[in-house]
């Protein structure tokens, strides 16, 4: 789905990805690799439920390896006007080349698999051939009504954000 614009992340360049990004995406990519007129921020894609990032106007990211072979900690800042809005911090292992995100979560409801379904999400985080900053998200949401009726979909889709500096 990104192949196509990805500078893979080694253990080497990691330090890479830090650095300041514009808060909103400038390129979203739908599923089946289409790309899309709508673009979302950067807390929107990490699944961020804070109103204090509404107005968030850049991202600034500081990594930093941990003992644990290809694990890294991640401290995000999401920034307006050059003040803190928000900061919090995830841990993530280096895999194909991107960061695979410690967000991992998964929410059930009703009775699973009968008149229910559960919604799962994780973030992998990436730098473009330009240097600019991606998000790959995967979301699955399945279920299923009276186990006749199958009901879900899993998606993969990514934003990009333009690197300040």
């Amino acid at each position: 789905m990104i192949a196509d614009d990805l500078s893979a992340i080694t253990k080497e360049r990691v330090r890479a990805i830090d650095g300041e990004y514009e808060f909103n995406g400038y390129e979203h990519i739908h599923a089946g690799n289409k790309k899309s007129m709508e673009t979302r921020g950067f807390g929107e894609m990490l699944d961020i439920k804070n109103p204090k990032i509404k107005d968030c106007d850049k991202v600034i990211i500081q990594s930093k390896a941990l003992d644990k072979r290809k694990t890294y900690e991640l401290e995000f800042k999401l920034m307006k006007n050059d003040s803190l809005k928000y900061s919090f911090k995830h841990r993530g292992t280096l895999k194909n080349g991107l960061i695979v995100l410690n967000n991992y979560t998964s929410r059930c409801h009703g009775i699973p698999f009968l008149l229910g379904g559960c919604q799962s999400f994780q973030s992998r985080i990436g730098l473009t051939r330009q240097k600019n900053l991606l998000i790959q998200d995967y979301y699955d949401n399945s279920g299923a009504a009276l186990f006749i009726l199958w009901a879900g979909y899993t998606i993969n889709y990514a934003e990009k954000y333009q690197k300040i500096q």
